[in-house]
């Protein structure tokens, strides 16, 4: 009967690979799990398709698990978007469902969602690139996405390079922005990882909304041109971003070792001429540690 197709039709389209990309809201909304776009739904995943293949360049790659190599390299050359054909062809590649025993190929944009997934894990959890390769992870991601080849380290390097470029130019907007804010003050924040010490130089100021703002400008290995804070460096670090010297009115140190703490105080007077007249001031925190 009627109802009978109509539920049997219900079914059919849950099964359509579409829904992969689909989670339903209610009965009149779908939402893309990869943008997070809603869009109306009226039992029809012909505008889900469409926005798959506009949006997100996805095409259905359906295909039997007995196909050959041959065969799957043929249907992915020539199959074409939805949009390049005639209302008849694409209403009936709409209505095409795969085969019970059917296998779905990791579309290659899906592959680069996940991998800018991995990448923001990693710098947001402070996670090392090795984490590709650890067996644990490997199997997790496998159950969530079958099929999915991990990247390389170096993948992700390339990745990671192309966040921290984009995070640097909105940080040098922002900075342009508040060019015309109040007195700023540099820090030398002091760490070390694997035997390795390294110092950051972060900018401090409060903004027109009286919000304290910090914003890390480099991270140096010690050692390397001075990265205690000589002047040229600090100088440097604030160019890099279109700030002038005259923007800093002192430079806030984190505690070193007591050898180099005795070497910053013999060359004081050579430190400070080479700050530009910045004030040095330690650091509150190592003051008081030491103090306790």
């Amino acid at each position: 009967g009627p109802s009978s197709s109509s539920s049997s039709s219900c079914v059919d389209r849950r099964k359509s690979k579409v829904w992969n990309f689909y989670r339903k809201l209610g009965d009149a909304y779908v939402e893309c799990t990869i943008c997070r776009k809603q869009l109306s739904f009226h039992n029809s995943t012909t505008t889900m398709r469409e926005h798959l293949v506009r949006k997100h360049h996805i095409k259905d790659a359906f295909f039997s698990s007995s196909s050959s190599s041959s065969s799957l390299s043929h249907l992915r050359e020539d199959q074409a978007p939805e949009n390049d054909l005639g209302p008849q062809e694409s209403l009936k590649r709409s209505r095409q469902l795969p085969p019970e025993g059917s296998f779905y190929h990791p579309l290659e944009s899906r592959w680069e969602v996940v991998v800018e997934l991995l990448a923001e894990m990693i710098f947001k959890d402070l996670q090392p690139l090795s984490v590709v390769r650890d067996k644990g992870f490997g199997l997790l991601l496998g159950f969530l996405e079958p099929g999915f080849h991990l990247p390389s380290a170096q993948k992700l390097r390339e990745v990671l390079r192309g966040r921290y470029q984009a995070a640097r130019k909105e940080l040098e907007s922002y900075l342009r922005g508040a060019g015309g804010e109040a007195a700023a003050a540099l820090s030398l924040e002091p760490w070390s990882c694997r035997r390795r010490s390294y110092v950051c130089t972060a900018l401090h100021f409060i903004d027109g909304d009286w919000r304290r703002v910090r914003c890390l400008l480099e991270t140096r290995g010690v050692g390397e041109q001075g990265a205690w804070g000589a002047g040229e460096q600090l100088q440097a670090a604030l160019q890099a971003f279109g700030l002038p010297a005259e923007a800093v009115f002192c430079v806030v140190e984190g505690d070193a070792a007591e050898e180099e703490e005795e070497m910053e105080m013999k060359k004081e007077e050579e430190e400070e001429a080479g700050r530009g007249g910045w004030r040095r001031l330690p650091c509150a925190a190592g003051v008081l540690q030491r103090c306790v």
